[in-house]
């Protein structure tokens, strides 16, 4: 779905390289626009910092939301982006591993399959995948893994045809011990403490 509304925009900012450097970049970051301004979920962001960001002047900036606003089609489709939280990027500070694959160009649907396959052959616990076929861009699966990978796994993924890469993301990447690990939480999603339960009833 990123990949058709990004060659839309693509299409209509085609002979605006510039304007479509900004238009593409708010879209990558769920940036929507409406009356003229930005928001991230409803939250207004500067049109300066926008231009800063993406190394463009504001009146490139205006302009392009001139054009966006102009035409319909497109301005319902900026009007009501949002953003998504990047659970990858924070698994490892709850103890999961994030695995990464790149995946050369026209190998996506035949890799997906295989890759299921084997963090299920191998007793892997999958708690989220996404993934990005879209030939101009990176091609890529990256799954969240509750708790450590056994090692043989990633000999596995390697060895599917059209894998160029597996990398994994773990807390010792960055250095710290897992949130979960020193955190006060009672109720979490790896254990119940039913010291929950006794405080509740000496209350």
């Amino acid at each position: 779905m990123i990949a058709i509304m990004l060659l839309i925009l693509e299409e209509y900012f085609k002979d605006h390289p510039i304007k479509r450097k900004v238009v593409e970049g708010v879209f990558n970051r769920g940036i929507s626009i409406r009356d003229g301004k930005f928001y991230v979920d409803g939250i207004e962001v500067s049109i300066s910092e926008v231009a800063k960001t993406l190394g463009v002047n504001r009146r490139t900036v205006y302009d392009t939301i001139k054009i966006i606003e102009s035409k319909p089609e497109i301005k319902e489709l900026m009007g009501r982006l949002r953003p998504i939280p990047d659970m990858g990027s924070i698994a490892p500070l709850m103890g999961h591993q994030t695995v990464i694959l790149r995946i050369a160009p026209g190998y996506f649907g035949a890799v997906l399959p295989e890759f299921l396959s084997t963090v299920k052959k191998y007793g892997c616990y999958l708690k989220e995948i996404e993934g990005r076929n879209f030939e101009k861009e990176d091609v890529y699966i990256r799954a969240i893994i509750y708790h450590t990978v056994p090692p043989r796994t990633f000999a596995a993924l390697s060895e599917i045809d059209g894998v160029r890469k597996v990398t994994v993301e773990t807390s010792e990447d960055l250095d710290l011990e897992p949130i979960c690990s020193k955190c006060e939480v009672k109720v979490c999603t790896t254990k119940l403490s039913t010291s929950l339960f006794v405080d509740e009833t000496e209350e």
